[in-house]
């Protein structure tokens, strides 16, 4: 997970690393293609812009591993 624990933000970092271990690589670049998720960010206590940091690092990992 190099480009994940790259993520200075400790949030951003924990929920990038839920979303690469939960998520597909299909339902990650369709999350990037609509609007943040309101109740993910509330329950990981995370803003907007840590929410889109965290899913663009999981499909980031996940096109470095081909």
């Amino acid at each position: 997970m190099d480009i994940i624990n790259q993520l200075s933000d400790g949030k951003a970092k924990s929920f990038a690393k839920h979303c690469f271990e939960r998520h597909t690589r299909d339902e990650l670049e369709e999350a990037t293609k609509g609007a943040p998720d309101q109740a993910e960010m509330e329950h990981w206590g995370i803003t907007e812009g840590q929410w889109e940091q965290a899913v663009a690092a999981a499909l980031a990992e996940y096109q470095t591993q081909g």
